[in-house]
């Protein structure tokens, strides 16, 4: 974990000043311990990574000189997972370690088994929130998209790349065995249902209407905060040879 790298959701440019307050600012001077004169690490969730020199250190802010800017290509081939809103520690769940797996966004919907049809406020802050101390944990440059969106019946059709979902039925193939026939193209669409998993409206709904195609995770049944990991999971190593082409 890169332990002196910080959040500005800003373009970055050489020669400018910037200034960081709120948890960031706790994170470098209460956390980090920075001093003025001190080189951190400056993200923007925008594929930029910025040395800065401390400058100054006030009251709940630090003002920071940007010497130095490195361009991370744009993340690709993109991978989004369309979650059904689930309770919401597991969702906590989902975001943060989905964020570490390379999930390019973040799809919530309300299924018609979800316990939850929408998220506060706050409950989208503190979404946020785990999107950006993941990104920062595992190094990567880009910052996920977390969206909220309207039931499965109410999306906006067609939808371009792969459509898969999770599926239980025991005839639906394995999802690395279609990776292997490379019988899937980006982007890559991954619908997992809530604790109780799709109603058969749904089930319906994304096999005739989307056309997305059903697979399985793993020989056993999977929990709601589980499956979507296990699928991010396994799409890693083909998502990275399709990157490296």
């Amino acid at each position: 974990m890169p332990h002196n790298r910080f959040y500005f959701d800003v373009p970055f440019e050489e020669e400018s000043i910037v200034t960081l307050g709120g948890d960031e600012w706790h994170h470098l001077a209460r956390v980090h311990k920075s001093r003025e004169g001190d080189l951190v690490e400056l993200i923007n969730g925008k594929g930029q990574l910025a040395e800065a020199k401390v400058l100054k250190l006030k009251n709940k802010q630090a003002d920071l000189c940007i010497l130095n800017i490195a361009q991370e290509k744009p993340p690709s081939p993109r991978v989004i997972l369309a979650q059904a809103i689930p309770r919401m520690n597991h969702l906590e769940w989902i975001i943060e370690k989905g964020t570490e797996l390379n999930a390019s966004a973040f799809w919530l919907f309300p299924g018609v088994w979800s316990e939850k049809e929408t998220l506060s406020e706050n409950q989208r802050g503190r979404l946020k929130s785990l999107t950006i101390a993941a990104m920062k944990q595992c190094a990567r440059l880009d910052l996920p998209e977390v969206i909220l969106t309207p039931p499965l019946a109410q999306w906006k059709l067609p939808l371009e790349g792969t459509l898969l979902f999770g599926d239980t039925e025991s005839s639906a193939p394995y999802l690395w065995d279609l990776l292997e026939l490379k019988a899937v193209t980006f982007p890559i669409i991954i619908f997992i249902g809530p604790e109780k998993g799709f109603s058969p409206q749904e089930r319906q709904f994304l096999v005739e209407v989307l056309k997305a195609k059903g697979i399985r995770l793993h020989p056993n049944i999977l929990r709601a905060e589980t499956a979507p990991l296990a699928a991010l999971a396994l799409l890693q190593p083909f998502v990275i040879k399709s990157h490296a082409k």
